[in-house]
């Protein structure tokens, strides 16, 4: 704006023919227009449907402007002013050079209107390098602004990746917390419940046993549920030093007769064992083995009122194959994740971190069968 100001005044002071009114009201119209549009060049970079026209009317206005100044000699500067600024508002360097190479042709054609084409060569030796420093210019101004615009494309995939990180940050930590509490809930069925599920059996059996003078029965059953109580505080003290460490089972056949045992102990239901294993079993595996089948026993116990269970266990070839079924009184499966069943739901979520399946096939009166199978 001050250049276009100092122009203003050089072509009032050395173009005579100005200083007639209606020249000169025309010609300060004409600037006054030409310095707005200038003024209004960010909205119109903004708005780029309209820098055609933005251009056409700029190139009209210095046109108009340099014909009725033609001896205000600086004032063709108005012409390497709009090229330097179709260099910085045109993005395409194409677009650009043309637009340049436009104005300074009309800037010619302007010259030789003014004063004669006789004097055009002269006029071209100079418009020749002002044109080369334009659009060298116009070069290095538009590698500037692409590698600025590469760079706010970058900020803004940088910021998008790093709210798109916090979001998934925030679905894991609810799933890390989800999953603590479903493991909370596990280890604390399946110690403290499962424990005190079967001290109870067990003191129920001494009960009976009392109630029939059978001593040396019972002596026998509180000596067992001692020695379970000890394990049940044992295992809960673990659980509570840290839920995350996995409990090593170093042999899951002895492991699991001497459950059975326990079962037939304090239940009187006989167990019917099958066990055939020849893979090695994993241990964060065999723990989820053991569990299950504590919990399918303990519920055996508790519910089924049965006669007679067989507990199956085939591990051979790298897969395993679990099954406990008995010829109790069975239940409806829609029932299962309802009040009473969480030890199911339990056995489940075991089976899937194992990396297994387990189905449970149930109908009132008809008996209850498990079936996990899993790979090793």
């Amino acid at each position: 704006m001050v250049a276009i100001g100092f122009l203003y005044y050089w072509a009032l002071k050395n173009v005579p023919a100005l200083s007639e009114p209606t020249h000169f009201i025309t010609f300060t119209t004409l600037m006054l227009i030409h310095a707005l549009l200038h003024w209004a060049g960010p909205i119109v970079a903004a708005r780029r449907q309209w820098l055609i026209p933005y251009f056409i009317m700029q190139g009209a206005l210095i046109f108009a402007i340099v014909y009725m100044a033609p001896g205000g000699g600086f004032i063709y500067g108005l012409y390497w002013a709009m090229g330097g600024e179709a260099a910085m508002i045109l993005v395409d360097l194409r677009a650009a050079s043309i637009t340049i190479g436009a104005y300074m042709a009309l800037s010619a054609v302007n010259f030789g209107l003014t004063l004669g084409w006789d004097q055009l060569p002269s006029l071209l030796a100079y418009i020749a390098p002002m044109t080369f420093f334009i659009l060298v210019y116009a070069l290095m101004f538009q590698r500037q602004a692409k590698a600025r615009r590469q760079t706010q494309s970058l900020l803004a995939d940088l910021e998008a990746a790093h709210r798109q990180l916090a979001e998934y940050a925030v679905q894991v930590e609810s799933l890390t917390l989800g999953r603590e509490r479903e493991r909370m809930a596990r280890e604390l069925h399946d110690t403290l419940a499962q424990g005190l599920a079967g001290l109870i059996l067990q003191l129920e059996a001494v009960d009976t046993h009392l109630a029939r003078s059978q001593t040396d029965r019972a002596q026998k059953i509180v000596a067992q549920a001692m020695s379970r109580a000890r394990s049940t505080l044992a295992d809960a003290r673990r659980a509570i030093d840290d839920l995350r460490e996995e409990q090593a089972i170093v042999d899951v056949e002895s492991a699991v007769r001497a459950e059975a045992e326990r079962f037939t102990s304090a239940t009187g239901i006989h167990c019917n064992l099958d066990l055939e294993i020849t893979s090695h079993i994993p241990d964060f595996v065999a723990e989820h083995i053991l569990k299950i089948v504590s919990e399918g026993l303990t519920n055996i116990a508790r519910h089924a009122r049965a006669k007679n269970v067989d507990l199956q266990i085939d591990a051979y070839d790298g897969r395993l194959y679990l099954e406990i079924k008995d010829d109790g009184s069975g239940f409806d499966t829609n029932q299962i994740g309802k009040s009473g069943r969480y030890g199911l739901i339990g056995m489940r979520e075991r089976s899937r971190l194992a990396g297994g399946t387990l189905e449970i096939q149930s109908k009132p009166n008809e008996g209850t069968t498990l079936r996990l199978r899993l790979p090793l």
